[in-house]
C-alpha cells in the first residue's frame, strides 16, 4: 500500500511538471505571437501626384550689368574734374581734364613737320611725274611724307586723350583723383591709374558660386529669386545668363578645397537702394514637374536588391515592410519624382529614420497614416 501511494504521488508530480512546461511553451508562443504581430511603429504616406520644384542655391555679390574703370591712356596732372560721385552722367560728357599745354606743343610741331613735308612731297609727286627725279629721291619724299602724317596723328591722338569722357552712360560710383594729382599710364609691370568707376545701375546682375555638384543642372534662361542681404524684406526675380566653364577654387581647410563655379543671374528689376558689391543669396529653379508620382524624400534609399544597390523605398503589404526597387526622377527639398515601381495609393514608409536605418524585407510593421498637410 505504501509502494503504491508513493508511485501514486510521483506520477501526479510529473505530470504537473508536464503541464506546468506546457503552459509555459504556450504563454511564450501567444507572447511571441502578439509581439510579432504587432510589428514596429512606423509613419506612412500615400503615394500621390503632385508638383516638384528643384533648386539650387548660391551666394555671391552684386555689380552693374555694364561696369567700367577708366584708367589714364596719357600721363598728366589732373586739371579738371567736372564730376562727382554719385552723379549720373551720360556717354560723351567730359569727365576729366588734364594739363594739355605740353601735349599742345607736341602737337604744334608735329602738324608743322607734317604741313613742310607735305609741300615738299607734292613739288616732288610734280618732278616726278616729268621725268625730272629718280625714283628713290621720289620714294623717299613719299616715306618722309607717311612718317610726318603717322607722327601728326599720333600727336592728335595724345591730345585728344587729356580729355577723359564717358563711354558708357551710368553713374559715377567711384571717384578714386583729385585737381593736382598726377596719373600715371598702367605698365607691364605696374597698373595704370583707376580714376573712376563707372555703372550702369538701371541693370544689375548677381554674379554667384555654385557647387560643381550642383552646377550641372543649371542653365541659361533658368528663373532665379535673389535676396540681398541689405534688404532682406524684398526679393528680386531674375534669369540666368551666363554659366561658368572654369573652376573657381577655395581653400576650405589646409587639406581641403571647394570646386565651385561662377554664375550669373541678371535682375529683371532693380532698386534705388542697390549697390554693387552688396551680399546676396540666389535660388535657381532648376526645374518644374507638374502631376507627377511624389514621395518623401526620406523614405528613398539606396539599398542592395539581388547584390546589385539600387534606389528602392518599404511599402506596407498585410503588415509587413516590402522592399521595392524605384527609379526616381526630379527631387525638391522634400520630395522625389517616383518614375517607376510604385503606383497611387501605395503606402511608403517614410520614417522615423531610426527604424528605417534597421528595417529588413518581410519585416512585421505598425504603420500610421502621416497626411501630406500635416507632415512638416
Amino acid at each position: 500500500m505504501v509502494r503504491g501511494g508513493k508511485l501514486k504521488k510521483k506520477g501526479v508530480r510529473t505530470l504537473l511538471i508536464v503541464l506546468g512546461a506546457v503552459v509555459l511553451l504556450v504563454l511564450f508562443i501567444i507572447l511571441n505571437r502578439s509581439r510579432d504581430e504587432g510589428g514596429v511603429s512606423c509613419d506612412t504616406r500615400r503615394v500621390g501626384y503632385g508638383a516638384i520644384i528643384s533648386k539650387v542655391s548660391g551666394s555671391g555679390k552684386l555689380r552693374a550689368e555694364s561696369q567700367v574703370n577708366l584708367q589714364a591712356q596719357v600721363m598728366g596732372v589732373v586739371k579738371r574734374v567736372r564730376i562727382q560721385e554719385g552723379e549720373r552722367v551720360r556717354k560723351g560728357d567730359t569727365l576729366l581734364e588734364l594739363d594739355r599745354t605740353s601735349y599742345a606743343a607736341q602737337l604744334a610741331l608735329a602738324r608743322a613737320q607734317f604741313e613742310q613735308t607735305q609741300a615738299k612731297h607734292i613739288r616732288n609727286e610734280t618732278l616726278f611725274a616729268r621725268g625730272l627725279i629718280a625714283p628713290e629721291q621720289y620714294e623717299a619724299s613719299l616715306a618722309a611724307y607717311e612718317v610726318t602724317r603717322a607722327q601728326l596723328e599720333q600727336a592728335q591722338d595724345q591730345f585728344d586723350k587729356t580729355v577723359i569722357c564717358a563711354p558708357i552712360s551710368g553713374t559715377v560710383t567711384q571717384l578714386n583723383i583729385k585737381e593736382g594729382e598726377t596719373v600715371l599710364v598702367g605698365t607691364m609691370n605696374n597698373p595704370g591709374t583707376v580714376m573712376l568707376v563707372i555703372a550702369d545701375l538701371s541693370r544689375m546682375q548677381a554674379v554667384v558660386e555654385v557647387d560643381e555638384t550642383d552646377v550641372v543642372s543649371v542653365k541659361i534662361g533658368q528663373a532665379a529669386t535673389v535676396t540681398v542681404d541689405a534688404l532682406l524684406d524684398t526679393t528680386f526675380s531674375g534669369r540666368v545668363t551666363r554659366v561658368g566653364y572654369m573652376p573657381v577654387q577655395k581653400l576650405v581647410t589646409a587639406e581641403q578645397s571647394a570646386t565651385n563655379f561662377q554664375v550669373e543671374i541678371t535682375l529683371d528689376s532693380t532698386a534705388p537702394a542697390l549697390r554693387p558689391g552688396m551680399n546676396l543669396q540666389v535660388e535657381i529653379t532648376t526645374a518644374r514637374l507638374d502631376s507627377v508620382l511624389v514621395v518623401p524624400i526620406q523614405g528613398v534609399g539606396r539599398r542592395k536588391v539581388k547584390n546589385r544597390e539600387t534606389e528602392t523605398v518599404f511599402c506596407v503589404k498585410n503588415g509587413r515592410a516590402v522592399l521595392v526597387p524605384v527609379r526616381t526622377g526630379v527631387a525638391s527639398d522634400t520630395e522625389i519624382e517616383i518614375v517607376e515601381g510604385l503606383s497611387p495609393g501605395d503606402e511608403v514608409i517614410i520614417g522615423p529614420y531610426k527604424v528605417l536605418s534597421k528595417l529588413t524585407d518581410g519585416a512585421r510593421v505598425k504603420p500610421q497614416l502621416v497626411k501630406p498637410d500635416s507632415s512638416g
